[in-house]
């Protein structure tokens, strides 16, 4: 295998792990508010119970991408998912899902 063709793996492995650690935080995070309300969604407005599902599905669709979909696509998947400066915090969560990830993906 060449050394192009490595690194262009391990940035499409850990665009990866960027994904499923930004989909597990997306989903813990709506599980902790759910949690910490105590069961009590029926007394929010329709739109809070929307949000904190909307937020829930998306994760757990971010989880699945990241772990299931395309190596072509992850690179652009991440990009898109990763222009905000709040993202830094998120890319350095990943790095040990990388590290997870890497003996699965990087093995071509």
């Amino acid at each position: 295998m060449s050394r192009k063709r490595h690194a262009h793996d391990s940035i499409a492995t850990y665009c990866r792990s960027y994904l499923v650690t930004l989909g597990l935080f997306f989903s813990a995070s709506s599980v902790f508010v759910l949690v910490m309300d105590g069961g009590r969604i029926a007394a929010w407005p329709w739109w809070g119970t929307m949000l904190v599902i909307v937020f829930l599905l998306g994760g757990i669709a971010l989880v699945l991408l990241g772990l299931f979909g395309a190596s072509n696509r992850m690179e652009t998947w991440a990009e898109v998912t990763s222009r905000h400066e709040a993202s830094i915090f998120i890319m350095a969560l990943a790095y040990p899902v990388y590290l997870v990830l890497s003996p699965f993906y990087d093995r071509r």
